[in-house]
């Protein structure tokens, strides 16, 4: 059976079994090993990887504020890009609750420190290390916009080979929670020859305004680089999520995120992402759009 129609078998499991039985990943990889831990990713392959070269790759961080959160939140997406011939994965980083650590500034290290594992390791596992999206929602999104704009050397881990670049080629964010610190906040340190944005947020979002998120697009593009936002109508913070599959709004965005990567050539072919029966089909009606 094929990643594409596991995908869609998984999905509509999703209606009438639990979290704990969505879409389970195919391998676990280490990319850190710091204060006792061992910091892994789950890891989604996609058909033909064991005949392959170098594949287009995926790094998701979920949210949760930097203090909680899940891997498993994002393995609905991970299916779905894997489906698309990508290596997909969900990363584990520290949190404040759990590993008592300085947060954003931790996250933000370990993220650098998963980007950089994926590119030194790129010949044996496979990854094109000059197509690795970074995308995250809520705190993860800081964190994946923190790969593309962050350059302080503060926001490394000593541990990390630096001649390895953390920056991603593109990013997807989804409502991402960038309110932190100057110095660990994305949109403070935006400058030219970033790689493409492309932003969902919610209307109604209780954490991040359409206001904030526009400024952050305007800000992008007044320095020259590619960024597009859209905005939900009626949409709530984590909108975009796919655990729930009535979800249209996990749909939409999958169709247009990878629209986004074929247009910036990290996928090409047509989407697969495919709304369910009985899930609401949302028409341009149902969001705005600013390019």
């Amino acid at each position: 059976m094929t990643k594409t129609s596991l995908f869609t078998l998984a999905l509509s499991a999703l209606s009438a079994v639990s979290v704990a039985e969505a879409p389970r990943p195919d391998k676990m990889w280490t990319y850190k090993k710091i204060d006792g831990k061992q910091l892994r990713m789950s890891v989604f392959l996609p058909d033909g990887y064991q005949t392959a070269k170098a594949l287009p790759t995926i790094v998701i961080f979920h949210g949760g504020s930097w203090n909680a959160g899940e891997p498993s939140w994002h393995y609905p997406d991970c299916a779905y890009w894997s489906s698309r011939g990508m290596i997909a994965v969900s990363v584990g980083y520290r949190l404040k609750s759990r590993d008592g650590v300085e947060v954003p500034l931790a996250c933000v290290k370990d993220a650098k420190s998963a980007m950089r594992y994926l590119r030194k390791n790129a010949t044996k596992l496979k990854v094109d290390p000059t197509k690795v999206v970074a995308a995250g929602g809520s705190a993860g999104g800081q964190l994946a916009a923190a790969l593309a704009t962050l350059t302080d050397a503060r926001t490394n881990d000593a541990q990390d080979d630096l001649s390895i670049s953390c920056k991603p080629d593109a990013v997807i964010l989804y409502n991402p929670y960038m309110k932190c610190k100057a110095e660990l906040s994305p949109p403070e340190h935006v400058t030219k020859g970033l790689p493409p944005f492309v932003t969902f947020l919610g209307d109604q979002d209780q954490a991040i305004t359409v206001a904030e998120m526009k400024s952050f697009h305007d800000t992008l593009k007044s320095a020259g680089n590619s960024s597009i936002l859209y905005i939900g109508k009626g949409a709530k913070h984590g909108f975009c999520n796919g655990r729930n599959p009535s979800n249209p709004f996990f749909y939409w965005s999958l169709g247009l995120g990878d629209r986004f990567l074929v247009r910036h050539g990290i996928l090409s072919g047509p989407s697969k992402a495919q709304v369910p029966e009985g899930v609401k089909q949302l028409l341009p009606a149902d969001f705005d759009v600013y390019h």
